[in-house]
This record gives C-alpha cells, sequence and structure tokens, in this order.
C-alpha cells in the first residue's frame, strides 16, 4: 500500500512539475522573408531557360518516385544552392541518410549559403542540445516549432499536463534551394524514407519544382519562421559550440565512409550541372497553388486550409479520382464528397495501407470500419502488399533488402487535369491537429505521369484489390490470390489492430 502511495505521489508531482514548466524567455528576432531569387544562381539560370522554353508564368515540375532518387536529388539541389537553403522538416533522423543530408547543409553553410532550418519538436539529430551547436554556425539558423520544455519521462507528463497545446505538430516537408527550387511531398529526412532500412523502407512520392512555384512554397516555410510558435535552437542551451559539431562530424563522415549501404551516395559536394540539366529537361510545364495550415498564434490550433483545396478539387471532379494516402480514417464530410462523386459518374480509386504494410496498426484498427462504406460509396478500394512487386529497385535502394514495404504516399490526380503532393494524410491528425502543406500543380502531362505509377501502385502486384463478394463478405484479391480476411504479416499484428480499436480516432 505504502508502495501504491508513493508511486501516485511521486506520478502526480511529475505532473505538477510538467504543467508549471515554462519555456525560457526568448525575444524572437525581427521577421525576415526568404531571399529574393538571383538570376544569375544556376538554378536562376536554369529556371529562365525552362520559361524560355515553355513561355512565362509556368514552372517545371518532375515527380520523384524512387527512394534512391529521392535522396540523390536532395543532395544535388543541396550541393547547386549558391546563396540560400530553407527548410521545414518534421522529422530528421540521426542515420546514414540524414547525416548524409546534414553534411552537404553543412558544406553550403561552409560556402556561404545562409541556411534557415525549421524543425518539429519530435525527432531531430541529437536533440536541442545538437541543433544549438548547429546553429551556433555563422550561416546555420535552426528553429523549433511548438518545443516541450523536458525530455524523456518528463516530456510524456508535459504532453498530458500540456495537451491542448503540444497535441499540434508540424508535420510539413520542404526543401528550397536559392528560392528557384524546391522538394516536397511526403518524405522526411530518414533512412526509410529513401529505402535504406534494413527493417522497412516506405513507398513514397514527391515533386521537384522549378521556377515560380519554388518561389510560392517560400510563403509557407516564412510563415513558420516568423511565427511565435518557433523557438530558437539557442534559447535552450546555455553554451552552444560549433566545436562540438565539429568533433562528432569527423566521427560520423569516418562512419559514412565505411558505410556500404550509402556507397552510391556522393558524402562530399560535386558538381551537379549535368544531373540538372538533364532533369529540367524531363520537367512538365504547369501552374501550382500552395496549400498549408496557417498558424494563428492566438490559438493552440492550427487552420485547416491544407485540405481545403484538395478536397474541393475532389468535390468538383468530372471523370477520375486517384488517391494514393498512407493513413486513411474518413470523416462524414470526406464521405459525403466521395458518395456525391459516384453518383456524377467519376471513377473513384483509392489506395492506402494494408494491415500487413502499415507501420502504424493503430491506424489500421480505425480504418477497418471504414472499407465496407467506402466500397459501398463506389469507391474502388485497394490496399499496399508488404512485399510488392516494386519493392527492389522503387522501394529499397540498393544493396538494402528491406524486411517489408509500407506506404507513405499523400498524392491524388484529379481529372488527369490536377496533382496534389503533400504531407496531408486522409485521417483526423492530419486534419484537424497537425500543420500539413502541399502543392495542387496543374498540369496534364505531370498529370499522365502520376496516374501511371498510381495504377502501377494499384496492380495486383503491388496490392491487394477489396471488395465485397457474393455473399456480401469482404475479400482481398491479388495476383497472388483471394484473401477472405486483411492480410497481416504475423498473429501480433492482428491482436495490435484489434487492441488499438479502443483508442480515440482523432489521436490517430
Amino acid at each position: 500500500m505504502k508502495t501504491l502511495v508513493r508511486t501516485t505521489i511521486a506520478t502526480f508531482s511529475l505532473c505538477l512539475i510538467a504543467a508549471c514548466a515554462s519555456l525560457p524567455e526568448y525575444q524572437a528576432p525581427p521577421t525576415r522573408e526568404a531571399l529574393e531569387p538571383d538570376p544569375a544562381s544556376r538554378l536562376g539560370r536554369l529556371a529562365s531557360e525552362f520559361a524560355d522554353r515553355h513561355g512565362p508564368g509556368v514552372s517545371g515540375f518532375a515527380a520523384i518516385d524512387a527512394n534512391g532518387d529521392a535522396l540523390q536529388l536532395r543532395l544535388a539541389v543541396i550541393d547547386s544552392a549558391e546563396r540560400s537553403l530553407d527548410m521545414l522538416y518534421y522529422l530528421w533522423y540521426r542515420d546514414p541518410s540524414g547525416l548524409l543530408m546534414l553534411e552537404h547543409t553543412i558544406e553550403a553553410a561552409e560556402r556561404g549559403v545562409s541556411v534557415r532550418v525549421v524543425v518539429d519538436d519530435a525527432l531531430f539529430v541529437k536533440g536541442k542540445k545538437g541543433l544549438a551547436n548547429l546553429d551556433a554556425h555563422p550561416n546555420i539558423e535552426v528553429r523549433i516549432f511548438n518545443p516541450w520544455v523536458h525530455r524523456g519521462v518528463g516530456r510524456a507528463f508535459e504532453s498530458v499536463a500540456r495537451m491542448k497545446k503540444l497535441n499540434h505538430r508540424m508535420h510539413n516537408k520542404l526543401l528550397i534551394a536559392d528560392n528557384r527550387m524546391a522538394i516536397l511531398g511526403g518524405r522526411n529526412i530518414g533512412d526509410h524514407y529513401f529505402g535504406l532500412h534494413h527493417r522497412y523502407n516506405f513507398h513514397d512520392l514527391d515533386v521537384i519544382v522549378l521556377g515560380d512555384a519554388a518561389t510560392r512554397s517560400s510563403e509557407i516555410f516564412d510563415h513558420f519562421w516568423n511565427s511565435e510558435r518557433v523557438y530558437a535552437a539557442s534559447a535552450f542551451v546555455d553554451d552552444p559550440s560549433w566545436d562540438r559539431v565539429e568533433t562528432v562530424r569527423r566521427e560520423e563522415l569516418d562512419a559514412l565512409r565505411a558505410n556500404d549501404d550509402v556507397a552510391a551516395f556522393p558524402i562530399e559536394r560535386r558538381d551537379r550541372s549535368d544531373e540538372l540539366s538533364s532533369l529540367v529537361g524531363r520537367m512538365s510545364p504547369g501552374t501550382a497553388t500552395p496549400e498549408y495550415d496557417r498558424l494563428d498564434d492566438d490559438s493552440p490550433r492550427p487552420t485547416s486550409e491544407g485540405s481545403l483545396g484538395l478536397a474541393d478539387l475532389v468535390d468538383h471532379a468530372q471523370s477520375e479520382v486517384l488517391v494514393v494516402n498512407a493513413y486513411i480514417i474518413p470523416g462524414d464530410r470526406m464521405m459525403e464528397i466521395l458518395r456525391d462523386a459516384h453518383a456524377r459518374g467519376v471513377r473513384v480509386r483509392m489506395l492506402t495501407n494494408s494491415l500487413a504494410s502499415n507501420d502504424v496498426p493503430a491506424v489500421t484498427a480505425k480504418y477497418a470500419k471504414h472499407r465496407r462504406p467506402l466500397i459501398e460509396a463506389g469507391v474502388e478500394l485497394y490496399e499496399f502488399r508488404a512485399h510488392p512487386e516494386i519493392q527492389p529497385g522503387i522501394v529499397d535502394t540498393p544493396p538494402v533488402e528491406a524486411g517489408f514495404s509500407g506506404l507513405h504516399t499523400k498524392m491524388a490526380v484529379i481529372d488527369r487535369e490536377h496533382v496534389y503532393f503533400g504531407s496531408l494524410n486522409l485521417d483526423p491528425r492530419s486534419i484537424r491537429l497537425n500543420t500539413e502543406m502541399g502543392l495542387i500543380v496543374s498540369d496534364p502531362e505531370l498529370a499522365d505521369q502520376v496516374a501511371a505509377i498510381a495504377e502501377r501502385d494499384m496492380a495486383p502486384a503491388n496490392s491487394w484489390r477489396v471488395r465485397l463478394d457474393e455473399k456480401d463478405q469482404l475479400v482481398w484479391e491479388s495476383d497472388a490470390g483471394v484473401e477472405t480476411r486483411q492480410p497481416a504479416q504475423n498473429t501480433w499484428q492482428r491482436v495490435q489492430a484489434w487492441f488499438f480499436k479502443i483508442l480515440p480516432a482523432g489521436q490517430l
């Protein structure tokens, strides 16, 4: 009994401490916007040449499908920056790909590029101390979105005590070089997103953008950079030191050079002119509108503008909607839009994770009850396989062969005219709690290319078609045959999916 009392008192004390904890005093610096594009820079010249070929008012777009290409192109864009690099990320892992990205970013800063980074306080290389040490470089500024005060166990109690504010996370993913080239989409920074993890890798999709649309995406970055919701990393550390970064950096570079998994990726900067010229030659011309949730400094909850443009496009679709989204838990409004689309003759196809491919079984537990309503609403429903035909080369980056694949894409194609790329999952957390962002691109050529990727991913070698059989029961069909219960990797996955049914869907 005494033990129980002591435990209760200790728990209450931790909650009280967490509730009373406050962020450090911080005087926000003056607002600052992205540097104006320099037409004489390498990326500025590429943008001008593209506009000369295709006409004023258009930008260049190319989908990034294979995970290995996604990392190579990010390194190429960073290596090509001459004036500025702005990065906005939810997760940045301290693993080989995360360290590669960081090394190329540091090299950019050392050659005089102005680097600004905003990260969520969920996961980043070496936490706040590591961020503050990076921030000590004269050309690197790091800010943290909606930070916790505590780490470790204290963070868990703080999350409970300050849930109303801390439950809102920054889920965005954006990289902009010289305000003329940008990469955005579903990928965070880490091995899972670049095909280099041995347990599992995500199948994902980004878009690389050249020209005015890239410049417009700086609006998103600047909105977060100048928000009262972000704190300088240096505010949390008494004695940040760039020398500490240099010490660890040498060790990490030695480890990268010895790592066969990343042997195909350059550790040092190299000339990327030919690669980028070839890429720009493959880009299609179009226009784009940035979509993102705004921060209201008078309210902990962001706006829901990051999903309105996509919802409106689907609501006005005339012939076809293709949706590939990792996590789908539809609400009443989404179901109404889908039923209306089917009623006016629009073909709607949706691909999401199966239980077998899902890294978050809790989401599958809440999604499962929506399978039948989605199908009855006229949706052709598909679920990604854990071992798809596209795993070698597209999902896994050689020589890595992961244990399984998961879907992480957030994309939609409407009427083969418009494409959505972004961070938005179709679930309550993304729509109501997190900040999300995306780009709606009007470009029929790109729409055809992305639709082809979606149809490949929905093919029987990569996904199960979920339908109702003649007995009105759910079945899963692929080129491996027919399953009469949801496919899973093992019994433990099924147990997790059953257990998570008791959680409120709004937190997923």
